[in-house]
């Protein structure tokens, strides 16, 4: 059972005459940076969420990668936007889904499903000591009625 991975990264470009910049509109700048200061704020988790959220970590080189998958939708969920924070230093932009991209769906028994959110921290010690905090917003609609749920682990 193949899960989709959306794994988006902000990249600039460069070559030897230019260098590329991809512009970001103003609109999903500001969602962005509002999605940031709710999550600052939450502290738990919703409860009954209409969906599974787990988050995985996996120690690399110098960096730790975490996964924060939402799956196993108990209904149609549509038009989701996500963005996944945490509270260790980064000079990163934090994994999202729905702001700077199309927004996606979760459809009961359609596979393959889920939405995997991808980011890495930097980390040289052993992932056992590895202590950090993870927090998700996720905007969807359920039957055309839009809800917003947090997830919040830590580990």
């Amino acid at each position: 059972c193949s899960i989709i991975v959306f794994i988006f990264i902000l990249v600039g470009c460069t070559n030897n005459k230019e260098k590329q910049v991809i512009k970001v509109n103003e609109t999903e700048k500001e969602t962005y940076l509002n999605y940031v200061k709710k999550l600052k704020k939450v502290t738990e988790s919703s409860e009954d969420l209409p969906f599974t959220v787990e988050t995985i970590y996996d120690k690399l080189d110098n960096e730790i990668r975490y996964q924060v998958i939402i799956d196993n939708p108990k209904e149609d969920i549509t038009n989701i936007s996500a963005l996944v924070v945490h509270n260790k230093q980064t000079d990163d932009v934090f994994p999202s889904i729905g702001i700077f991209d199309k927004k996606v769906n979760l459809i009961k028994e359609e596979k393959p499903s889920g939405v995997i959110l991808v980011g890495y921290i930097p980390y040289d010690k052993e992932i056992e000591n590895f202590e950090c905090e993870i927090k998700v917003i996720i905007k969807y609609k359920i039957n055309d009625n839009n809800y917003t749920s947090y997830y919040v682990t830590k580990k």
